[in-house]
């Protein structure tokens, strides 16, 4: 584990046991239950390195397998990652721990996308039509000089 990997360990632990933090972890736990996919992603990482038991790595491939199937690319990274280092048992472990998977309730709301200002209605088009033909000869007009450029 890497000094970056252990610090941001030490920072997630010390996080988690503040009270605002267990409101949060609450929070959080709900809403991957309820199918939110990031959600899902955030109790992966904090199983993975928040927790830090080995016995936490099953619970977290299924966290981030819930999220990847749900297309979080990210997810899909950690995934990867993690099922490297695991055995096939707990690989498959996870896996089954997936396909049992139901969201309990609805999914925390998330607020709806601003719609775009909508844009002014285009205005009719203007029928460009040539001038009038005129029966009066054009004008004989010479080009004005230029004068040479200052230097």
């Amino acid at each position: 584990m890497t000094t970056l990997a252990r610090t941001l360990a030490a920072l997630l632990t010390a996080f988690l046991w503040s009270s605002a933090a267990h409101a949060d972890l609450d929070d959080i736990r709900r809403a991957a239950e309820a199918g939110d996919s990031e959600a899902q992603l955030e109790l992966g990482i904090l199983f993975q390195y928040g927790f830090r038991y080995k016995d936490n790595e099953i619970p977290a491939l299924t966290w981030y397998m819930l999220s990847a199937n749900q297309g979080s690319t990210k997810a899909v990274k950690l995934r990867d990652a993690l099922k490297a280092k695991m055995t096939e048992k707990e690989v498959q472990e996870a896996m089954e721990q997936v396909a049992q998977y139901k969201p309990s309730g609805k999914p925390v709301a998330t607020p709806a996308p601003v719609a775009p200002a909508t844009a002014p209605a285009p205005e009719a088009p203007v029928d460009f039509s040539p001038p009038p033909a005129s029966d009066a000869a054009p004008a004989n007009i010479d080009p004005m000089p230029v004068a040479p450029a200052a230097q």
